[in-house]
């Protein structure tokens, strides 16, 4: 006699297709959780390159606290540099940013100076750019800065915040880039909280895309090039959305 087969509920259905999307669903969400995780562990092959000439150095190093193992930014004296550029995500080939795209950018920074007048991040232009850097962050005086630059080279700053030697600071920018501006936007989030601008928006318009774009982080001393200066990071990521990077 022919066995009968057993005549499935719908709930009984839906329970199993839910089982079997759930590893597919759980897979996609991990993904799509984030870009990049630029953890100092993984060693400078993280990043798409390094600009970083000798006796100045980008190396991993320990922090001596909570923070662990970082990276540790050294511009010597009588260099002017030392970034690294662009990111890797798997530690061989350059990752490609887009136009027509938001990402989001996080990283911790302690600096052994805020005084002067030095570039701390860039979101950099390459090649044959209308604009060098669209957005640039500084530190002068005591201040971190972030700058939106216009095709025409104007400096127009956004925001700015004291911040002191020797302590830690956690920083995300969001960028939805566009070659037009009044596609664009940036977002900055400062320590966990997201910041107004000078114009008393929270996402300011403007052009942020050029004919291709990286992050640049690191020291660049365009103020004095004599003095030596070191920035450690920690916890860089690149993803979709602020909690991809907070």
């Amino acid at each position: 006699m022919a066995t009968r087969a057993r005549k499935r509920t719908p709930s009984a259905l839906a329970a199993l297709a839910a089982a079997v999307a759930w590893p597919l669903l759980s897979s996609a969400s991990a993904q799509a959780a984030g870009i990049w995780n630029g953890d100092a562990s993984k060693g400078t092959g993280v990043f798409g390159s390094v600009e970083c000439p000798a006796p100045g150095s980008l190396v991993t190093a320990a922090s001596g606290t909570a923070h662990g193992t970082i990276f540790r930014y050294t511009k010597p004296g009588g260099d002017i540099r030392c970034e690294s550029r662009g990111i890797s995500t798997d530690g061989s080939s350059r990752h490609a940013f887009a136009n027509d795209s938001t990402y989001y950018l996080g990283w911790e920074s302690q600096l052994s100076s805020a005084t002067g007048d030095f570039v701390v991040w860039q979101w950099k232009s390459y090649p044959n750019a209308q604009q060098n850097y669209p957005l640039i962050m500084t530190v002068k005086d005591g201040s971190a800065r972030l700058f939106h630059v216009t095709t025409g080279g104007d400096w127009k700053l956004l925001w700015s915040k004291p911040v002191a030697a020797g302590d830690w600071n956690a920083f995300a920018i969001g960028v939805h880039t566009a070659d037009s501006a009044s596609a664009g936007w940036v977002e900055l989030y400062f320590n966990g909280t997201k910041q107004t601008f000078a114009d008393n928006s929270t996402r300011y318009a403007c052009r942020t895309w050029d004919s291709a774009n990286e992050p640049k982080w690191g020291v660049y001393d365009r103020d004095d090039g004599s003095t030596t200066l070191i920035n450690r990071i920690d916890s860089l990521r690149v993803g979709t959305s602020y909690a991809d990077v907070s």
